[in-house]
């Protein structure tokens, strides 16, 4: 009997998804920077979760998430990140091996976007497609940057993508089986964060359009399936949730329309897609042949920027749902091209790792759009956690005691978009095992004392310009 010999294609993209996630892990080692002060939110969330578990609170770990009221957002992915944390068994979520589990969004989108891309290629070499496809979805600037953090809008990344996949298989049969992991994946994605309805709305009533009035039956079971999935949450936060919408409808900054208007083209072409996959994929809309994947990818991606662009609140990571989809248009003009393919892979690659090892210029919104910092995805590791770890190490070594913080430092929006750097004491102290107030006022009972001043410190911190003094108050 002849061994089978394996499938080059998909040789070629379990490669390309392995390199992949053993070079963002070497990012992550590499990389101390502090958490922005989105996504230590996110970390706060989780570490509620994580707490449910550790206490085996099973029953109020699923409450949390299906009912609970966590604030603004539904919390699919801040349940996930904390069961990946409690599993770990590691305290600090700065440690790679918790970081690690947002990785897997880019490559679960990769992958389904590939499959979405071979169904719609059917007879032109579709396994190839699939491949280069996948491997070109890793490359997309922005989505790296966003998976290297703890931020839903990656993992809407990946739940997107399923969902578009997930129609398009239900499209072809939609059987009862179908129907409900349609279903399930609908009501995820509106779990993870409302702004998937944004990303997903056309794309998925595209792949769907021929079959869902004459199966109005399966039609209603995945509705069904979604409503019980995400329904009690909603339901239960109706109301902060109509007065999160209106906030974002209001926006803030002023009305500027055309800062608005060319807001995410402009955030495409620096951080989102980057020049070159921007290029290429501007020469595959004008040239590429009009076929089921063009098509899809123009309602995807154009569809999904204009609904966003209508909204007054704007940030870049929005768009990062819609981007596997201008690799779908880049497939319609490239096909079975395997050198072009190969050319356009390569270039997009030395992209991504040029803008994750060297900074770029930081990508600023118009104060017309939004007046705050601009938050920077995409960058090199950063060796500085501005001196968390040397504060916490000196404070493992004594006893108890609260700690008071004078001339607390802010950080500045060239490291992130973030809190003083007594709101991060904090928590890591928690996280590693130590109970201890972190106070700023001058209350002189508090026996130990960090004290930042310019220069004569005993610690520094050149990113802040700054120094520390550790003392404790009992002490010689």
């Amino acid at each position: 009997m002849q061994p089978s010999i394996p499938d080059p294609s998909r040789v070629w993209k379990r490669g390309a998804v392995a390199v992949w996630m053993a070079l963002s892990v070497v990012w992550l080692r590499f990389d101390r920077l502090l958490r922005d002060g989105d996504e230590e939110g996110h970390v706060g969330a989780a570490e509620l979760f994580r707490a449910d578990l550790a206490d085996g609170n099973v029953l109020g770990f699923i409450e949390r998430l299906w009912v609970g009221p966590m604030g603004e957002y539904p919390q699919a992915f801040a349940a996930t990140v904390g069961t990946w944390w409690w599993a770990t068994g590691v305290g600090d979520p700065a440690e790679s091996v918790v970081r690690a589990i947002a990785l897997i969004s880019l490559p679960v989108a990769a992958l389904a976007t590939g499959r979405i891309a071979a169904r719609l290629h059917r007879g032109e070499r579709a396994a190839g497609v699939d491949a280069w496809v996948t491997a070109l979805v890793l490359t997309v600037p922005l989505c790296n940057g966003l998976v290297r953090h703890f931020m839903p809008e990656g993992a809407l990344m990946a739940v997107t993508a399923l969902a578009v996949l997930s129609a398009l298989r239900w499209a072809d049969y939609p059987s009862g089986s179908r129907s409900v992991q349609l279903g399930l994946v609908l009501g995820f994605g509106l779990l993870t964060k409302q702004t998937f309805v944004f990303a997903a709305v056309l794309p998925v009533a595209w792949a769907v359009r021929q079959r869902v009035f004459n199966r109005p039956a399966m039609a209603a079971l995945v509705a069904l399936t979604a409503g019980i999935v995400a329904g009690p949450w909603l339901v239960a936060n109706l109301g902060p949730q109509w007065s999160y919408a209106g906030a974002s409808v209001a926006g803030h900054g002023s009305i500027a329309q055309w800062s608005h208007l060319s807001f995410y083209p402009r955030s495409t072409l620096w951080v989102g897609l980057g020049p070159v996959l921007t290029a290429v994929m501007v020469w595959a809309v004008v040239r590429g042949q009009r076929n089921d994947a063009w098509l899809l990818g123009m309602i995807w991606l154009l569809g999904g920027l204009v609904i966003l662009s209508l909204i007054p609140k704007k940030y870049p990571r929005l768009m990062a749902p819609m981007l596997p989809a201008a690799v779908l248009l880049i497939s319609a003009a490239l096909r079975t091209h395997r050198w072009r393919w190969r050319g356009v892979v390569a270039a997009a690659t030395a992209w991504t790792v040029w803008a994750s090892s060297d900074s770029l210029p930081i990508h600023t919104r118009s104060p017309s759009v939004d007046p705050g910092c601009p938050q920077q995805w995409l960058r090199p590791p950063s060796n500085s956690d501005v001196g968390l770890s040397a504060a916490a190490d000196l404070l493992a070594s004594t006893g108890p005691g609260d700690v008071l913080v004078v001339n607390d430092p802010a950080i500045p929006c060239a490291l992130q978009t973030t809190h003083d750097w007594s709101n991060h004491l904090g928590p890591l102290l928690r996280r590693r095992g130590q109970e201890r107030a972190v106070h700023v006022d001058p209350d002189r009972t508090h026996r130990y004392v960090i004290e930042w001043k310019p220069e004569g410190g005993d610690y520094g911190v050149p990113v802040l310009n700054q120094t520390f003094t550790f003392r404790d108050r009992l002490g010689p």
